[in-house]
């Protein structure tokens, strides 16, 4: 067995240092309860760029926009960083595994990252969005492959993607050919997004699936000043229905086995039997006896 916790909280926005010290409180309630590996969604440090739609971020050479983006790179995260620092300690202190999301600055870029960290306090890998969804690409930078890897924790693998590249059969593949039992699925958090997916890759994959969202209301907009965030008039109607959560999990025989968290704070646990995904492969193993590698490893003109 396998103690995961899904800590679904909002930011406290564009401020790095605030949203640690929120995210640690929540890491430590969690090991109180047993977990071994925690989670929390895409890039809640320092939080998701959502004034991209409501403040016309695709304007070019916009000086608002141009503010936003400089505190946006501001509190994101370099990985030699004090928060970064802050955590592997608090990983080794704890004796936990950390997998979630942050927004990472390298130069003057910044990329939608997956940030692992092991039970010693290591850095394990980290995963940078390959391809940003729409307007992230306004804010974040194109990502890579060398963070599409799967960890040991116990005797299970456990990998994790970034949102939407969770739709993406080649990503998912090269998790699942890396002997992925427990799959972590990160988002900004809606309901509509882990609903039908989480149960996917699940089913797919006869994999464990935590999809863990993050979740941001109107009020969480509030401690902002218009110098470093011009756009706060734009997010007072900010839909709170858009970033509502949805951290769920589902057995790798693709059924729910907690209920969504939705429209408010908390953390989801589950104890995962890694030896349960083992057995529905006995009868569908998409990285072994069912995957015809003779073939789907060739172009399709050989195949034909």
């Amino acid at each position: 067995m396998i103690r995961v916790a899904g800590i679904q909280i909002a930011p406290v926005f564009l401020n790095a240092r605030e949203t640690w010290k929120k995210l640690a409180s929540s890491i430590r309630e969690a090991k109180t309860k047993g977990a071994e590996l925690v989670t929390w969604g895409e890039t809640l440090i320092p939080g998701y760029p959502v004034w991209l739609s409501p403040s016309g971020g695709a304007r070019f050479n916009d000086s608002d926009q141009k503010t936003a983006y400089s505190t946006y790179w501001r509190e994101a995260l370099s990985l030699d960083g004090p928060i970064v620092e802050e955590m592997r300690s608090l990983a080794r202190e704890l004796g936990i595994m950390f997998m979630g999301g942050i927004a990472e600055k390298e130069g003057s870029s910044i990329y939608c990252t997956l940030l692992t960290i092991g039970q010693d306090g290591g850095i394990l890998g980290r995963h940078r969005k390959v391809k940003p969804t729409y307007e992230e690409r306004l804010v974040w930078a194109d990502g890579d492959g060398a963070g599409l890897r799967t960890y040991p924790l116990k005797d299970a693998r456990v990998g994790g993607l970034n949102c939407w590249e969770n739709w993406l059969p080649l990503a998912r593949a090269s998790l699942h050919m890396q002997g992925e039992l427990i799959h972590v699925a990160v988002w900004p958090g809606n309901l509509r997004n882990t609903q039908d997916i989480t149960r996917f890759i699940a089913l797919e994959g006869r994999s464990w699936v935590i999809s863990v969202s993050g979740f941001l209301r109107p009020t969480d907009f509030s401690h902002l000043t218009k110098d470093e965030f011009p756009m706060i008039a734009a997010m007072e109607s900010f839909d709170a229905n858009w970033m509502n959560g949805g951290t769920v999990v589902s057995n790798p025989t693709g059924r729910f086995v907690t209920e969504p968290l939705v429209d408010e704070e908390g953390i989801v646990y589950v104890d995962m039997d890694t030896q349960t995904a083992i057995e529905e492969r006995q009868n569908f193993d998409i990285s072994g006896h069912y995957s015809r590698f003779d073939i789907f490893n060739k172009p399709l003109k050989d195949i034909e």
